[in-house]
């Protein structure tokens, strides 16, 4: 359900409403049933929900199942203000999910957004979702991939500033990187040889060592190392002609250096509708492309077409994961 003084409730209430989530899961909601029963009375969307606990009998209704693993009054959940309370709720919405999925109960799991901020208030020193699955799942390597209809990107550094950026990167970050990127094009998306873009870090690709070195000390070699490994590679290539290369087809994935990067092009073409998907986790893990946008929250004036498309998306992905296993 994401941070609960968020839009994470607001756009998982209003996915669930779509007839086409629905047709194509059962949908488990990890959250607090009061929250989801206010935003009920509140909003648009009237999806019909029933309680459900853990060793009890799944329940017969068609209506969609909450396990609901928090109590908040609205005083300790307030639209749009970071707590701590929010914060310990949302680390044992991800923990028990990371649980269920590792145990098989779920096929997948789909994340409405979280506040880093109240992870840390509640004393989990986590920068989002993706680092908290990985130690849960024990995932020795992840990434995170977003995409949508033109596009796929996958980023070898995340939430860093900017000027720390060149210091983090090192070949074998980026080596990861690519075989990450190349297994799950192929696993997930059915790619029989997947097509690699690599952007580079400086103007021009460095512009032969005017504009910068890491290209040819950093990139270049995790590019050769990778295409000894029999990963398709290209570049690196310069960014500023990259994205629209891509985004007409030339390539199925861009590995990108950093955060803004990746999510600036993604944004211009996806900005309703983007999923992120992660990538190294041993189970399905999609999650919307946006935050949990406290200035609108409480309001009813969220988007749900990304948590929809996260849905869907894992859906999709976990139905060609049994299949996989069955041939």
């Amino acid at each position: 359900m994401g941070d609960p003084a968020g839009v994470g409730p607001e756009v998982v209430l209003k996915a669930l409403a779509y007839p086409s989530v629905r047709r194509n899961c059962r949908p488990l909601v990890i959250g607090d049933w009061g929250i989801l029963s206010r935003g009920l009375k509140a909003g648009a969307a009237k999806p019909k929900l029933v309680r459900w606990e853990q060793g009890r009998p799944w329940p017969k209704s068609n209506a969609i199942v909450v396990h609901s693993l928090s109590s908040l009054s609205p005083a300790q959940c307030r639209p749009g203000i970071p707590s701590r309370a929010c914060g310990a709720a949302v680390y044992r919405y991800v923990t028990e999910a990371a649980k269920l999925a590792l145990s098989g109960a779920v096929d997948a799991i789909a994340t409405a957004p979280l506040n880093k901020k109240v992870l840390q208030m509640a004393g989990h020193r986590y920068p989002g979702h993706t680092e908290l699955l990985a130690e849960l799942s024990g995932a020795a390597e992840s990434r995170m991939m977003l995409l949508g209809n033109k596009l796929k990107v996958v980023l070898v550094t995340v939430h860093l500033p900017l000027m720390k950026v060149g210091r983090a990167l090192t070949s074998r970050k980026i080596r990861v990187t690519l075989e990450l990127a190349d297994r799950a094009l192929r696993k997930y998306f059915g790619y029989a040889r997947p097509r690699l873009a690599l952007a580079a870090l400086n103007p021009h690709a460095g512009e032969e060592g005017i504009f910068g070195h890491e290209e040819k000390k950093i990139i270049f070699p995790a590019a050769r190392e990778a295409k000894r490994r029999g990963i398709r590679v290209f570049g690196p290539l310069p960014a500023d002609s990259l994205f629209y290369q891509a985004a007409r087809g030339d390539y199925d994935a861009v590995i990108c250096m950093y955060h803004d990067q990746a999510l600036i092009p993604v944004k211009l073409l996806h900005f309703i509708g983007g999923v992120a998907l992660t990538l190294g986790l041993p189970f399905v893990r999609t999650s919307v492309d946006h935050g949990t946008a406290y200035d609108i929250a409480g309001k009813n004036m969220a988007d749900a077409t990304s948590m929809r498309e996260a849905i869907l998306l894992a859906a999709r992905l976990a139905r060609r994961m049994k299949q996989r296993r069955r041939s």
